[in-house]
């Protein structure tokens, strides 16, 4: 029996989290950096020893937008995550303060006190350190207390990681199989409805007059509409990326096209009118952008 779980890889841009996923699952490095639009998947199954029993746990590893202000977008992915990796640049400080300005409070808001995992990625980076193991430590001790005595001592809830030498990339995901298949929980059929009203109230915090806060808007409302949210995910993303939409600074004429875009993609799944629909009040976002 393989036991199925949801992780999600949260952090900024740029810190790595594509590239310890491709690492970990693929076995390569590649140091191009392209952004993550919407969110993609990749699966990763691993055998867990624990002192009562051996499992095969397959780790739903989401990894998607690490640019602030996709506010909605990363609630409704954290909705239902059975864990989740932090990771920070280890050669930029503010990737590791923002772990708790930003990301743990959406986490907690969202799906509750989950087990986290933490890593300072880059370590092969050498002499570049803004700040140090421990520093990530104090950070990882104040959110795993409910957890502590879950991981074989050879793993951690914090580490030092290299997706570029594979520096301890195997060892975290190893840590997440041990986390989720320790911390299983009975099903509440509520939870779902839970999760769903949490993102729901971050959702509405976002600002639609922002260029982030429309485009974030706008794909978190594509994405409701599809019964199949990785299909619903590679669809933004080939549709935003042939808008030419820069996701870090999206311009109001670039959202205008993805929205035309979107719309011919939901002519394959909807009535006439339900597209329209769409069009319109999609539309009305993207044109309420202030320049």
């Amino acid at each position: 029996m393989v036991v199925k779980k949801k992780v999600v890889l949260l952090g900024d841009s740029a810190v790595g989290k594509t590239s310890l996923i491709r690492r970990c699952v693929f076995d390569k490095f590649d140091d191009s950096y392209i952004s993550t639009i919407g969110s993609k998947v990749t699966k990763k199954e691993l055998k867990i020893q624990t002192p009562n029993k051996t499992a095969n746990v397959l780790l739903m590893i989401w990894d998607i937008i690490g640019r602030e202000g996709y506010q909605a977008l990363h609630a409704r992915t954290i909705t239902g995550t059975d864990a989740v990796l932090l990771v920070a640049d280890l050669t930029r400080k503010e990737t590791l303060e923002s772990l708790e300005r930003y990301w743990i409070p959406i986490v907690v808001k969202v799906a509750g006190l989950v087990p986290m995992a933490f890593v300072c990625n880059k370590s092969d980076l050498e002499g570049q350190n803004e700040f140090e193991l421990d520093d990530l430590g104090d950070v990882a001790s104040r959110y795993n207390s409910e957890f502590r005595g879950i991981l074989p001592e050879e793993l951690g809830f914090h580490q030092f990681t290299s997706a570029k030498t594979g520096t301890n990339v195997e060892g975290t995901f190893r840590s997440l199989g041990h986390l989720v298949l320790a911390s299983e929980k009975e099903e509440d059929p509520l939870e779902e409805i839970y999760g769903f009203l949490a993102a729901s109230s971050v959702a509405g915090q976002s600002d639609i007059t922002s260029s982030i806060g429309a485009l974030d808007a706008i794909m978190v409302d594509f994405c409701k509409g599809m019964d199949d949210e990785r299909t619903a995910m590679m669809i933004l993303r080939q549709e935003i990326t042939r808008a030419g939409v820069d996701i870090k600074s999206p311009s109001k004429i670039g959202i205008i096209r993805a929205v035309e875009y979107l719309a011919e993609a939901e002519n394959e799944y909807w009535d006439e009118k339900t597209v329209m629909d769409n069009l319109k009040r999609r539309m009305r976002w993207a044109k309420g952008v202030k320049e």
